[in-house]
């Protein structure tokens, strides 16, 4: 019966010891979590592994000198607090003036399927078209 005991015991201390590395084990790994205002962001992969080529960049410096960035309509300021919040991995927030990309400019780039791009002020997004989280962005473009 001691001998049981001493070994439970052990058994207990041992749990007790591995509790903090298994609680370390999962942060970040496809749990999901939760940013600023409380929006469930998986990252996981999507955003690892998308981001916008430098042949797309080259594309998009190309149609604004030969159309101008009135082709993309007026630029529209956006409060400070939406403007910050405003970055990978976060979801674009409802009811913000969003507008697409030009059809003509669309047909130059090159195909994205489950993404979309958008425009925000003087910034081009792309986006994860099911859920607009942000997977990367192209800063004052224009």
């Amino acid at each position: 019966m001691r001998r049981s005991l001493t070994l439970l015991t052990a058994g207990v201390l041992a749990l007790g010891a591995l509790q903090p590395a298994l609680a370390d084990n999962n942060k970040g790994k496809g749990h999901g979590n939760k940013g600023d205002k409380g929006y469930e962001v998986d990252a996981g992969d999507v955003l690892l592994n998308v981001a916008i080529t430098a042949a797309e960049i080259a594309i998009f410096h190309d149609y604004i000198r030969e159309y101008g960035a009135a082709a993309f309509g007026p630029p529209q300021g956006l409060p400070p607090g939406i403007a910050k919040n405003l970055a990978r991995g976060k979801p674009l927030p409802p009811g913000i003036a969003k507008r697409y990309l030009p059809g003509n400019l669309l047909a130059r780039l090159p195909a994205r399927p489950g993404y979309e791009w958008r425009v925000v002020d003087n910034d081009i997004f792309l986006v994860v078209a099911a859920t607009a989280v942000i997977v990367d962005v192209l800063a004052d473009a224009f």
